[in-house]
């Protein structure tokens, strides 16, 4: 597209929630569009790091003739830096307007992220994927860098679920137009219709209808391509075992809690189930 009928720079994206619940999935479903640039994970620590950078930046050219030249290389800016800095290669479309990245848990720099993008674009579109928890739990535990102990990640879980929560009921203020939408993995593999499913959840909260044959290439032609199975070589386990079963039981009030909470502010349907395997429930 050429420069000139380009459309402003004006939504920054974050796809986020907890790992393993189809960050990577959904990231290339969006990336299938020709409008979405979705860029790699990052560290944690470095998104402070492009924090403290462009703040340098916003108080050297604050005013003066310099500023406007600023003001409107910012946007770039930021794109290019969460580029720079993702662990995976550079995602390269011109004719995009609509950019982001994807990160696990990423909801935790909120405060973070919200003061990057401020200045530069008019909007901050939060996408929160979630699953139910067991699931969750049985693909993090088969994956080799997965070290969490049961206790450490239903903190995590229920943590992820509260600042989505938080993010949704931040009062309004000066800065960019902030929404956050739930990004259900459960929801979307039992969906008889995933073209559909994708049109409303993925890219309805986005200002995009594409078309029903679009849908379709998108859901169709996307390979799953950090699947259990791809990431590691075996599948996984579908049921928890003896110990992971009673401890993820002792959690159940919180995960409750935290889970209901989240479908009265989202409309989702979580759920805690613990299936237990058939040698453990014998």
């Amino acid at each position: 597209m050429p420069p000139s009928q380009r459309l402003p720079l004006e939504t920054f994206i974050v796809l986020c929630g907890m790992p393993r619940c189809g960050t990577r999935q959904f990231a290339d479903f969006l990336n299938a569009h020709p409008r979405l640039c979705l860029q790699g994970e990052i560290r944690s620590g470095l998104v402070q790091t492009i924090r403290a950078t462009l703040a340098a930046g916003d108080r050297a050219y604050a005013t003066g003739y310099a500023a406007n030249y600023y003001r409107q290389k910012r946007a770039q800016g930021v794109i290019d830096l969460f580029t720079l800095l993702s662990k995976a290669r550079r995602i390269s479309k011109p004719g995009a307007d609509l950019h982001g990245f994807k990160c696990p848990q990423m909801e935790r720099q909120s405060a973070a992220i919200r003061a990057i993008v401020q200045p530069a674009f008019a909007r901050l579109v939060w996408l929160h994927c979630i699953r139910n928890p067991a699931d969750c739990w049985l693909s993090l535990k088969a994956m080799p860098w997965f070290s969490d102990d049961m206790d450490q990640f239903v903190a995590r879980y229920c943590d992820s679920l509260d600042q989505a929560r938080a993010i949704a009921d931040a009062p309004a203020a000066e800065g960019p137009d902030t929404r956050i939408s739930p990004l259900d993995l459960d929801a979307f593999i039992a969906a008889a219709d995933k073209p559909a499913w994708l049109g409303r959840q993925l890219f309805a909260p986005l200002g995009l209808a594409p078309s029903p044959e679009d849908l379709t290439r998108i859901a169709t032609t996307t390979d799953n391509r950090n699947a259990t199975a791809r990431a590691t070589g075996s599948a996984r386990a579908t049921a928890l075992d003896m110990a992971d079963h009673a401890a993820m039981g002792r959690h159940a009030p919180r995960l409750d809690q935290a889970i209901a909470a989240y479908n009265a502010r989202f409309g989702t349907a979580l759920a805690l189930r613990l299936p237990v395997a058939e040698a453990v429930a014998a």
